[in-house]
């Protein structure tokens, strides 16, 4: 059997019409080449499979071509299609994308830094302020995923807004011009997060519209699903006048409807419920869910490009910010003011 030739830098330069030097700049990543040029070289990496030698380059101090996603949460549906998009992009220019999962642990900054990767995506509600500052420190090219407040400063990092908090204002504003006037919020499962912006959105868009909210229309701190449905269920027995419930995540909001069947409410007669993300899971219960939209293969590609810039030490804005859309399904009850 004739053995497969495999692709050379010559290869790729012929094929993209520039010069091995060109090539090596792209692939090396140590000088400016024009986005155009740079595009082709990388479309010809792709369809002839080249494959530079990524040990050798890691020996000669080029870097690890490896990039770590620090999650707060892995078994959120909020990352998934967004880091499938970000893995395929970060693949095109030759990198390898990591998952792991937040620990509070003092040594996790310096287990991350000692794995030398290139880049890091952070989910600021997954880390400390104290966490952050010591990356930052460390000077790692760092794309923040700015889901809390942030009291800190972090130069040479980029931010980007997905829309946690304008998309949770606009849905209790959407409740509210609907007729609901006592909503129920439920966080997320274990601990909440200080300063999230989910949560402060919501608020906004309750004092916005006039509404009032008491302690315990908050439903937070469960450590599972089962405990937060009976505690649902309860305040649903109790207290007639809850008119609404508010999930943060649509795999709670798909809770809230069987909570609220066990309470013998109706949803969407009796009781509004709204989720957040606009997972799959939305579509297919019964009533389907209204749920807020996030922009998230969109995200994940601007994310993957303003790392790179980073890392290539080029221009890029330091802050990136998305909209998200008011998915209006059959859990909302309307026009009844």
């Amino acid at each position: 059997m004739e053995k497969i030739r495999k692709a050379t830098r010559k290869d790729v330069a012929a094929e993209a019409g520039v010069s091995e030097t060109i090539v090596s700049y792209v692939l090396n990543e140590n000088r400016y080449v024009k986005k155009e040029k740079r595009q082709r070289v990388l479309d010809a990496v792709e369809k002839l499979q080249y494959q530079p030698n990524h040990l050798a380059r890691a020996l000669h101090g080029k870097g690890s071509l490896q990039i770590l996603f620090i999650a707060e949460e892995l078994s959120s549906g909020y990352f998934s299609k967004m880091v499938s998009q970000m893995s395929r992009d970060a693949y095109r220019q030759g990198y390898m994308i990591s998952l792991c999962e937040s620990q509070e642990e003092d040594e996790f900054v310096s287990h991350i830094l000692s794995r030398q990767f290139d880049g890091l995506f952070v989910s600021a509600s997954g880390v400390t302020d104290t966490q952050l500052q010591l990356l930052v420190r460390s000077g790692i090219p760092m794309v923040v995923f700015r889901n809390r407040e942030i009291p800190c400063e972090i130069p040479g990092s980029i931010l980007v807004d997905t829309g946690l908090y304008e998309g949770s204002r606009a849905c209790v504003r959407y409740l509210a011009d609907n007729g609901c006037r006592k909503l129920v919020y439920l966080d997320k499962l274990g601990k909440r997060n200080e300063g999230d912006l989910h949560f402060r959105g919501f608020m906004d868009g309750i004092r916005e519209s006039g509404l009032t909210f008491t302690k315990k229309q908050h439903i937070s701190g469960c450590e599972d699903i089962e405990g937060m449905m009976n505690k649902l269920q309860r305040l649903l027995e109790t207290d007639p006048a809850v008119d609404a419930v508010a999930a943060r995540y649509d795999d709670l909001a798909a809770a809230a409807l069987l909570a609220a069947g066990r309470a013998g409410r109706r949803v969407p007669e009796d009781l509004s419920v709204t989720g957040f993300d606009n997972d799959f899971i939305s579509s297919y219960v019964n009533p389907s869910l209204t749920t807020v939209e996030i922009q998230k293969e969109e995200v994940g590609r601007a994310a993957m490009e303003a790392l790179l810039a980073l890392i290539r030490k080029e221009d890029h804005d330091g802050q990136i910010k998305f909209c998200t859309k008011l998915i209006l399904r059959e859990s909302t009850r309307k026009n009844q003011k």
